[in-house]
């Protein structure tokens, strides 16, 4: 153990609770980010829904859409025309608008919300979860090492009094 140097329990102690702390900083700072985050991708995910909802809806109302008011399902489209009320033409034109609109009603929007903002916050989280562990890990292997000069000396100590206890009997025995 020359030139090594000898680790102290106090120190060991010091570097554990440093260890800690900077941990419980940096799972506190990720928290509040991933938090920040998934707060702000909720409101504008929330306000995405609501403009393409919005959107839907003037669609479907469109003018476009306005001969299909008579028609509450698809299947009065085909009474109709067995009736003699539509032309096949007709009906063909009012089946193709309504599956446009059905197309139109189920359409959702699709992925998670993404800007520069999110990408930021995703990058700052990143960062964070690095920014010390460097710190901690150094303290971590203080402790480490300390368990392993511990170990070592128990071994020492057990092998002197083996050796004491070898020779006591020697010279009483």
């Amino acid at each position: 153990m020359e030139g090594e140097i000898i680790i102290l329990q106090s120190e060991r102690d010091a570097a554990e609770k440093k260890a800690k702390e900077l941990s419980m900083s940096r799972n506190r700072a990720c928290a509040l980010i991933k938090d920040a985050m998934a707060r702000y991708i909720k409101e504008k995910t929330r306000a995405r829904s609501k403009k393409a909802a919005l959107e839907k809806d003037a669609l479907i109302r469109s003018p476009r859409f306005r001969v299909l008011e008579d028609y509450d399902r698809f299947e009065d489209i085909q009474e109709a025309y067995g009736c003699d009320i539509l032309t096949e033409s007709e009906r063909d034109r009012l089946e193709d608008l309504w599956e446009e609109r059905e197309a139109i009603r189920n359409r959702t929007v699709d992925g998670i919300y993404q800007d520069t903002v999110t990408e930021a916050l995703r990058e700052a989280y990143e960062h964070t979860v690095l920014l010390w562990d460097d710190e901690i890990d150094e303290a971590y292997a203080t402790c480490r090492k300390f368990e392993e000069q511990k170990r070592e000396a128990e071994i020492n100590a057990d092998a002197w009094l083996k050796r004491q206890m070898a020779e006591y009997n020697r010279m009483f025995a």
